[in-house]
């Protein structure tokens, strides 16, 4: 393969064409990415009539469990920069009939929204997927009101993340970096410290960092691969590479998850970092 090159508008692209792609398959894993959520929603502590954002919302969570945390006399807006997601998150609204979760396509580096617009934001594994998550940031500062509340959950490092791990191990072995030796990995804000830098450096305070580990479950090595590869940009990223490649990174997958098998099928521990902060 040729060499490609990073770029900022390149990987947005790439970002929101990936997740279009793999959105109706990305549903599936939210059975396992639950939890997270639950976690992140204790630690913001959210109240009836408050108005909140979720960045980077894909399918509608946890903006929707927030709307009911909230009320009907709060609001809840969700955003996420693939369409495909913003229309699954809507109708899931619909269905579920929260009337007070609304979601719009937006690009969370530029958000339109006026300064001091809401009183509490959350980020369900957003931040580690933003082209520049520091922009996103000042960015959350400027539309909360003062004393306004962020709440995030990110990935952790790979040794604690297996189950992200048991593919992008693989991924980083075979997979063709840019012509800078660079490849993005989900793991780029887990380290012990590194979100509350973020946030103190976009100017939030009384920053706090906590981490939380979940089992996630697959029923065999090949729901494994339907849901968490096809069903994120990992099989976008996979499907990129030439077919040897691929069956290398895959078989070297199966491998990886046979450590984790037992007699109920996959299950595979992962770790989140859940940082809170004040404006």
């Amino acid at each position: 393969m040729t060499p490609w090159k990073y770029s900022d508008d390149s990987y947005r692209d790439y970002t929101r064409t990936a997740w279009n792609e793999s959105a109706q398959k990305y549903t599936k894993l939210l059975r396992n990415l639950e939890p997270y959520g639950f976690d992140l929603l204790a630690r913001v502590d959210p109240k009836v009539r408050e108005r909140c954002l979720d960045i980077a919302t894909g399918p509608g969570e946890p903006a929707m469990s927030l709307a009911r945390m909230v009320g009907l006399d709060g609001k809840v807006t969700g955003i996420d920069l693939s369409d495909h997601m913003v229309e699954l998150a809507a109708g899931a609204a619909k269905v579920r009939r929260i009337p007070n979760a609304e979601f719009r396509v937006m690009d969370a580096e530029k958000m339109d929204f006026p300064d001091e617009t809401f009183d509490l934001a959350v980020s369900r594994f957003g931040f580690q997927i933003f082209t520049n998550p520091e922009t996103v940031a000042k960015e959350t500062l400027r539309v909360l009101v003062p004393r306004g509340r962020i709440g995030v959950a990110v990935w952790s490092t790979a040794e604690k993340a297996s189950a992200i791990h048991a593919v992008v191990g693989p991924m980083l072995e075979f997979a063709e970096p840019d012509e800078t030796g660079y490849l993005p990995t989900p793991y780029e804000l887990g380290g012990p410290g590194e979100m509350v830098k973020l946030f103190e450096d976009a100017g939030f305070h009384e920053t706090k960092e906590v981490r939380k580990t979940h089992t996630m479950a697959f029923k065999d090595e090949d729901e494994y691969i339907d849901v968490f590869v096809e069903g994120t940009p990992l099989g976008h990223s996979i499907r990129e590479e030439d077919p040897p490649v691929q069956k290398k990174i895959l078989s070297r997958t199966r491998e990886n998850l046979r450590r984790w098998r037992t007699r109920k099928g996959i299950e595979i521990p992962c770790e989140c970092v859940i940082v809170t902060a004040h404006k």
